[in-house]
């Protein structure tokens, strides 16, 4: 592993900043949430980059669910990734936020997923 140097490191341990994000769901419902994440980018261009997704995927009423998927797959909790979970009539490509992940004793892992609706 190498070193990174003073400033990065300093910048690591910052106390983070809030970036506003401007999206058209924020038009919509002006009375909306506010959500917060912490981010290991390293400029502020990826954290507005990720501030956008994030964002947009929250900007629309969300729904939740839970999948099953082969395999030990905790790595997946936190993330937004793309399902294709017909028995949920969700449609290849369709994206998610998995706010749980459980490893099961069988050898698969129970998945709690935020989904949009209407987008």
């Amino acid at each position: 592993m190498a070193d990174v140097s003073a400033g990065y490191a300093a910048q690591l341990k910052a106390a983070q900043r809030e970036l506003p994000i401007a999206t058209a769901a924020a038009a919509r419902f002006p009375k909306g949430r506010t959500i917060t994440s912490a981010s290991p980018f390293a400029t502020e261009a990826g954290a507005q980059t990720e501030g956008a997704r994030l964002a947009a995927f929250h900007g629309f009423p969300l729904v939740e669910d839970v999948a099953i998927v082969t395999g030990a797959r905790a790595d997946l909790q936190g993330r937004c990734i793309a399902a294709d979970c017909t028995r949920l009539d969700y449609q290849p490509g369709d994206l998610v936020f998995v706010i749980e992940a459980q490893e099961l004793d069988n050898g698969t892992t129970s998945l709690t997923v935020l989904k949009r609706v209407g987008a």
